[in-house]
């Protein structure tokens, strides 16, 4: 805590007390995009791994310096900002291990690593996506401009209206959205687009959002297969 004396606008003089967590505050958020560039050790990958397993969900490796300035955001009282800010001292390292969860808390967050992907490298991570997307048929939007920027990736099973007609018929159609840290959206055709899996890129996630919305039977056999082949991959 500092005490200065200011001058006021009619030209007396006051006492002003600074906060450190004001002050602090205003540092993290000036830096709350710059990212750390520190080697991650091998043991946090593999307690990221270990909890994996043991829960079944994706686990990541965070900006600790990002995580407490979304807590200390969100903290109601300042109290509640003291206490973060005596856990963040007591964390250890430029990264911690958190779940799903803290992406809801700032959607365009990034991650230094993930046990969905297993990589350290942002577009590394991209290209596993987009590499599943198209193994099980989905198409590039030709609006895709990069990585830096959210792509769309189409998938239509069709059929022809009839023999002599050149009109295709739209058995079952699904769009993926991917954006650059991995936060995805699965939309199915119904009468319009409908959002049936929005969250973290998953593969399970991908596949259980499609044949929970398939109508036609050839949709349901390309999924199958498609399924089949990355399991055994």
């Amino acid at each position: 805590m500092n005490i200065k004396q200011v001058t006021l606008p009619d030209g007396t003089t006051a006492i002003e007390i600074e906060d450190d967590i004001a002050i602090e505050e205003s540092k993290s958020e000036e830096n709350a995009f710059s990212y750390e560039r520190s080697e991650i050790e091998s043991y946090l990958i593999e307690e990221c791994e270990r909890l994996a397993e043991e829960t079944g969900k994706t686990h990541f490796l965070f900006d600790t310096k990002l995580t407490g300035f979304i807590k200390k955001k969100r903290a109601y009282d300042e109290a509640s900002k003291r206490d973060i800010k005596l856990d963040e001292l007591l964390e250890e390292g430029a990264y911690h291990i958190g779940t799903e969860e803290e992406f809801e808390e700032m959607p365009s967050r990034f991650s230094y690593y993930d046990t969905e992907t297993k990589s350290k490298c942002r577009y590394e991570k991209v290209n596993i996506a987009i590499g599943f997307l198209k193994a099980i048929g989905f198409e590039a939007s030709e609006f895709n401009y990069g990585p830096e920027m959210e792509q769309a990736f189409i998938f239509e099973c069709t059929e022809k209206a009839s023999e002599e007609s050149k009109l295709e018929i739209i058995l079952d159609k699904f769009v993926v959205r991917v954006q650059p840290n991995l936060n995805i959206r699965v939309l199915a055709q119904n009468d319009g687009l409908d959002t049936v899996y929005s969250g973290f890129f998953s593969r399970k996630k991908i596949f259980d959002a499609i044949e929970s919305n398939l109508k036609n039977s050839t949709t349901k056999s390309l999924i199958r297969d498609a399924k089949l082949k990355t399991i055994l991959e």
